[in-house]
């Protein structure tokens, strides 16, 4: 059955089929009295779509979010932000030289709302969780004549973007304000935290309230693709869970705001629990539209049109056509260059030959040709030297030169890691040197393949590599769950990768595989900053990150040195979370900081 879901700003979604209706009408209570709005079923219809509109990915219509359009993977071992603007650091740049503090940083490129300083208030924070507040606190107005279906439909959307606001925030701090009712002039507002048990148990029972309400089969209408659904309640709740599992959470100690309070292996049952029923309830797949492992993976972000069946999308946002991504991260060697995210060689270095064996610089056919015969999302998610594309930016049959001296090495955008970022990128159609073309954009907060990734995770933790989760009706082990991802992409099962590497299939030995999957698959989706955090491997992670230096032979080859220190990534001991912000610790002095900050 056809399934997709968008997180949406208008009543119907533009297809091949349908025309696009009328757009979304902003009816905010603040001029609207609750009566007003949700006594009419139409209006309290727009109001709840108003309320997907603070999500993190409505800061901008381009993936690179942070202040100074960076993204978090830059902030991260996967990339180096580059800029044009020498002057001014970017978020991501300032976060890997640990340059922030709870004072001095804006985390978003548009206003959160909180006096520029930090996301506590919009894009995933209070802003977005008052209007679900608002909803649910109202929608016993609605008429009575509206249906059953309606009326819990409804309740169920604004419960759950309750729950992953608290989500977001929780993912960021730790245990946070649990801000469940809308508040009354009279009420005391000043709140302390809540435990980070806490949080997880309300985000959690929030996941389950909301699956109860909304209804029990997949949307088809047009008014309703794009709304959460249950398939979006069970991701939220698996994530939330894994994350609890994780070593950063699942601990003992006097800090509960940051920790669980004790280490309990159960809670990877749970997590295991909760991605097994997501795949029980049989909406989703990999996207897949043919046999080029390369060509399923990257069209899976552009996937959008007449015909398009992209059953991968759990919960996501759908950008209208644009080309904003394209610009924010355009290569060196074009008019309007910009240089962007540049991935690491630590994340090159990182993608598997083609045969699943581990790519090795002390390898001598390795060295000679870094980029031959490499996993297939490899092509797919990074521009490197001697990458060859029928049409780019306008120009047919362009190869890229990142060697020294090169078009692509030069000029106030050039990368200073030898790579540019491909994923997500629609350079086919989309121009930024002549500023024409545009194409579609899908943020995706959440996917099938993730879930799958969280199964084999958890299930692995909780059993080994055979586990199956009591009760499953689609059982999968963590095996079969990374052969599903690894197939799509064109990549060999994990008994056969294993073999062929003459290393025995363990339980520590598939943690580690599982790790670096994550780190392929999900690169640059804002996983893998959190990723290292939550499974406390950053501190052994190298202070620095490498980049690539290539020397033009004068034959035409070319040698390569793949241990240039391009950027500092400096951790330390606060940085496994956020600092709350010191404007909101000014206005509540309740909100106790976080560890070390």
């Amino acid at each position: 059955m056809k399934k997709i879901t968008y997180s949406i700003l208008s009543i119907a979604l533009c297809t091949a089929a349908v025309s696009c209706m009328r757009k979304l009408e902003t009816v905010p209570v603040e001029f609207k009295s609750a009566e007003f709005v949700f006594s009419d079923s139409g209006r309290a219809e727009l109001f709840v779509n108003n309320a997907y509109t603070d999500l993190p990915a409505d800061v901008s219509t381009s993936f690179n979010w942070l202040d100074g359009n960076a993204m978090l993977a830059s902030a991260s071992d996967e990339a180096m932000h580059v800029s044009t603007n020498k002057t001014v650091p970017s978020a991501a740049q300032r976060m890997s030289a640990a340059n922030w503090n709870p004072s001095n940083m804006r985390y978003w490129r548009a206003s959160d709302g909180a006096g520029e300083i930090g996301s506590w208030m919009k894009f995933g924070g209070y802003h977005g969780n008052r209007k679900a507040n608002t909803g649910i606190k109202n929608m016993h107005l609605l008429p009575s004549t509206v249906t059953t279906r309606f009326r819990n439909r409804m309740m169920g959307e604004v419960v759950f973007l309750r729950a992953l606001h608290h989500w977001f925030l929780f993912q960021r701090w730790g245990g946070i304000p649990i801000v469940d009712k809308s508040f009354e002039a009279s009420d005391d507002v000043l709140i302390p935290r809540n435990s980070a048990k806490s949080v997880i148990e309300f985000i959690v029972r929030s996941c389950d309230e909301a699956y109860a309400l909304l209804p029990a089969e997949p949307y088809f209408e047009p008014n309703e693709v794009g709304r959460a659904d249950r398939g979006s309640c069970l991701a939220l709740k698996a994530k939330a869970l894994l994350y609890a599992a994780s070593p950063l959470y699942n601990r003992a100690g006097e800090d509960t705001l940051t920790a669980m309070g004790n280490a309990d292996p159960a809670r990877w049952a749970q997590a295991a629990k909760a991605a097994q029923d997501l795949v029980d309830l049989n909406w989703y797949e990999l996207y897949r539209p043919g046999t080029n492992g390369q060509t399923n993976y990257s069209s899976f972000f552009n996937a959008w049109g007449a015909g398009t069946t992209n059953r991968e999308l759990i919960f996501a946002r759908l950008r209208t056509p644009n080309r904003d991504t394209e610009n924010d991260n355009f290569p060196a060697g074009f008019t309007n260059a910009r240089g962007g995210t540049c991935p690491s060689q630590d994340l090159v270095d990182a993608y598997e030959m083609a045969d699943g064996t581990l790519f090795n610089w002390n390898t001598p056919a390795h060295a000679a040709a870094p980029y031959v015969n490499r996993d297939p999302r490899f092509y797919a998610s990074i521009i490197y030297n001697g990458a060859k594309y029928a049409r780019f930016a306008g120009q047919n049959n362009y190869t890229f030169q990142i060697y020294t001296g090169g078009v692509n090495a030069n000029g106030n955008a050039k990368t200073e890691t030898g790579y540019y970022l491909n994923k997500f990128m629609d350079y086919a159609n989309a121009n930024p040197a002549q500023n024409t073309g545009t194409t579609y954009h899908n943020w995706v907060y959440f996917r099938y393949a993730e879930v799958l990734l969280n199964l084999a995770e958890a299930g692995n933790e909780t059993g080994g590599p055979s586990y199956i989760a009591p009760g499953a009706t689609r059982a999968l082990t963590p095996v079969q769950a990374l052969d599903l991802v690894r197939a799509r992409a064109g990549m060999p099962d994990v008994q056969t990768t294993f073999t062929r590497r003459g290393t025995p299939l363990t339980q520590e030995t598939l943690r580690t595989f599982i790790q670096n999957e994550r780190r392929i698959e999900l690169s640059f989706e804002d996983h893998r900053y959190f990723d290292v955090r939550r499974w406390m491997i950053i501190e052994s992670l190298p202070a620095f990150i490498r980049g690539m230096v290539i020397t033009r032979n004068g034959d035409g080859t070319f040698t390569y040195n793949p241990n240039v220190q391009v950027e500092s990534k400096l951790f330390e001991q606060k940085h496994y979370f956020f600092p709350i912000p010191q404007v909101e610790r000014n206005r509540n002095p309740n909100l106790a900081q976080n560890p070390h900050w």
